[in-house]
């Protein structure tokens, strides 16, 4: 697909939007809210042509519009992986991961707790012999996840090993797995997005760590934190495998 300079920066600003807030995006408030330089008009036109590209989506009940699950890849590609984690986060990650590294149930709960605290995601991590999760009540800071049956769903998903074993048998290699909305292939989930990646511990001991958030997480600080995690195991454990 090839979108013009214009449709490009109207998809980057819708974007913007929807991270910041679940709500349809109409061309008035773009128009308002962003300097793109056209008019309501322009931009109305422009949304359709994206709608026909597969980008953006229009419920019954609203005259905006708000980004498909291939819209979101895209801006993934565009925008989210131009970014990286900040020092700061990536410095104190390493060291704690490096000052851990022999202690594996009290390196996986601080994990677990650092993705959760930075995300705003549920984590989880899953081995053969291991299963653990932390933060489903993350969740609930996002409007379109502040439902019973979304959260008992998530649930269902972090206990179940054959769930979680069917999605990361799809993905292999060391780079982060980014499942979007409905490419997570559960029912019920179409509002959340999956990120993980497979590390390996102490011994050979081998499982996969991630989270669950919204379709609205920040892409750029997940696939930055889980890249920086099993690159410190790996470093860190150099020499002891």
């Amino acid at each position: 697909m090839t979108l013009s300079e214009r449709q490009k920066n109207i998809l980057m600003a819708i974007m913007e939007e929807f991270m910041s807030n679940a709500d349809e995006i109409g061309s008035v408030s773009l128009m308002k809210k962003h300097n793109l330089g056209i008019s309501s008009a322009t931009i109305r036109s422009e949304m359709v042509k994206l709608m026909q590209e597969g980008l953006l989506e229009k419920s019954h009940i609203s005259s905006g519009r708000h980004p498909t699950d291939q819209a979101i890849r895209l801006y993934v590609k565009e925008v989210a992986d131009t970014k990286r984690l900040s020092q700061m986060d990536e410095v104190e990650i390493r060291q704690g991961i490096f000052k851990l590294r022999f202690s594996q149930d009290q390196l996986i709960r601080d994990i677990l707790d650092i993705l959760v605290k930075k995300t705003d995601c549920a984590a989880f991590f899953l081995s053969d012999d291991d299963r653990r999760y932390y933060g489903v009540s993350s969740l609930m800071k996002y409007d379109e996840l502040r439902n019973v049956e979304i959260l008992q769903r998530v649930l269902d998903v972090l206990e179940d090993r054959d769930i979680l074993r069917k999605i990361f048998s799809r993905y292999e290699g060391q780079q982060v797995s980014l499942l979007i909305g409905a490419e997570t292939g559960i029912q019920d989930l179409e509002n959340c997005s999956i990120a993980f990646v497979e590390v390996k511990l102490l011994n050979n001991r081998a499982g996969h760590m991630g989270v669950i958030g919204s379709r609205r997480l920040d892409y750029s600080k997940v696939v930055s934190i889980l890249s920086v995690i099993r690159e410190s195991i790996e470093n860190s454990l150099k020499g002891w495998n």
